[in-house]
């Protein structure tokens, strides 16, 4: 029953409107957006003359349109949305006829977004590159600057950029002169993640909410490809546990609750308070032959921060097996009240899973729901939190099921979702005519205090500083 609950709910939403053959790109069609984000620019593709009025309680807007391209320009859109927090605009569209193509509403909450959002450009096969690009969007304006591209670093992998929203984040950069470049108040250091006491070098992770720590998933990944459903690709960890670095003191540490052969751990993260670390388990089975048998259960154990210890009793909160599903990616909310995580049919890597949904999870009581309005019918993955707790951010195919794009989605203070709209661009048809996913969105409140230039520095000419083990 509990697997049937999760998959037969996650029919989703497209992100093309068709109303009476008319139709807009992206849907912007009876969203909730925050009143800081940028213009909601759109195409009317079937129309190349039109009228696009707008109607709220304090302003009022109205522009005729002769290529079918609307744009709004910012300075009147953001003082429209200013004045109308809270409040709803009612939003309709005419054509040379006059006749109503399309009425729709836009709520405008008073709940403000974190303003930066980075994502890694990336070919959507995930195997073979030319360029690999992390990048960092202001959502208020359609600014953009590359935190670092590959092309600078001797064309090495790149990945993993995870913020805790406020004073630290890092990413890995793969490679000779590489390793993980780790921000924390405006401080960069260049750390080792590969230590003997580890399976292998740390992938996947997260900073604490203080930034003192993060918790990383030491993991021999693969890849093979694959036909099933439809799927290109499928990626498997052979074997996976979980270790903590400590930044203040250059010290890195595990538990035998977190590592051995036993189980294989993935996508740790932090509680609010860094008393619990909640990550995904399995347990071991020869791959690839057993990937389809992976099923992920939702885990916590607990953690010291005083002495940096991990706990001896990992329990378990959503069970994979029991529930015929397979759970990975949790992001625990600002407000330590919700987890939001991804559940799939199998495995460990949901980008490449069509059915892959969101899930809430309520830290309190237990409860769990699928965010229904926010998923769709193609891969929803990565989602991430807003300082606030109020938005999510996550990586969606639903175009197409190969390009991933940002979706933002409002999630109130009792865990209700509103349908996605995908980030604004001032040029909307960006999405259909670049051939580049965007992978792995992170959000937070400030400006990353680096560029790429200063990254190849770091590269080529900063050492990496190694971690001592502590037992």
């Amino acid at each position: 029953m509990l697997a049937c609950f999760v998959f037969s709910s996650c029919n989703g939403t497209d992100s093309v409107t068709e109303r009476n053959g008319f139709t807009i790109f992206p849907d912007y069609t009876d969203v909730t957006i925050p009143y800081n984000i940028a213009p909601l620019n759109f195409d009317c593709s079937t129309d190349d003359k039109v009228v696009i009025n707008i109607k709220g309680q304090q302003t009022s807007y109205s522009k005729k349109h002769s290529d079918g391209k609307v744009r709004f320009a910012i300075r009147k859109w953001k003082r429209m949305l200013s004045m109308e927090k809270g409040n709803t605009l009612y939003v309709t569209i005419t054509g040379a006829s006059k006749d109503t193509l399309l009425s729709t509403r836009w709520f405008v909450s008073a709940d403000v977004i974190d303003p930066y959002l980075s994502y890694r450009l990336i070919d959507p096969s995930y195997v073979i590159w030319d360029r690999l690009d992390v990048v960092e969007r202001n959502m208020e304006t359609f600014d953009t600057r590359y935190l670092s591209n590959n092309n600078i670093t001797q064309k090495k992998c790149m990945n993993c950029h995870i913020s805790n929203g406020s004073n630290t984040s890092f990413f890995h950069l793969r490679g000779a002169g590489g390793g993980t470049l780790v921000n924390r108040n405006g401080q960069l250091t260049k750390y080792n993640m590969k230590h003997d006491s580890l399976v292998a070098t740390a992938a996947y992770g997260a900073p604490s909410f203080d930034g003192r720590y993060a918790v990383f998933t030491a993991a021999d990944i693969s890849l093979f490809y694959c036909s099933a459903e439809g799927k290109r690709e499928e990626v498997y960890d052979n074997v996976s546990d979980l270790a903590v670095v400590d930044f203040e003191n250059g010290t890195i540490t595990d538990a035998p609750s977190v590592k051995g052969d036993e189980y294989q751990e993935t996508f740790p993260c932090f509680s609010v308070d860094g008393k619990t670390i909640y990550f995904c388990r399995t347990k071991h089975l020869p791959q690839p032959e057993n990937t389809d048998n992976m099923r992920y259960s939702l885990c916590s154990v607990d953690f010291d921060p005083e002495n940096g210890k991990i706990g001896n009793t990992v329990r378990i909160l959503l069970d994979g097996d029991r529930m015929n599903c397979s759970f990975n990616q949790p992001r625990v909310s600002p407000d330590g009240r919700f987890l939001v995580i991804n559940v799939s049919r199998y495995g460990t890597f949901p980008v490449w899973h069509k059915e892959c949904d969101m899930l809430l999870y309520n830290l309190a009581t237990g409860k769990m729901k699928m965010l229904n309005a926010a998923n769709s019918s193609n891969s929803d993955s990565h989602p991430v939190w807003s300082s606030n707790s109020r938005w999510c951010v996550f990586a969606s195919k639903r175009d197409d099921n190969v390009y991933g794009r940002p979706y933002i989605t409002h999630i109130d203070e009792y865990g209700n979702e509103t349908k996605a709209f995908v980030l604004p661009q001032k040029n909307p048809n960006v999405y259909v005519n670049t051939l580049k996913s965007y992978n792995l969105p992170e959000i937070y409140t400030a400006p990353e205090p680096y560029d790429a230039h200063y990254i190849e520095s770091f590269y080529n000419n900063i050492k990496s500083v190694n971690l001592t083990y502590k037992r």
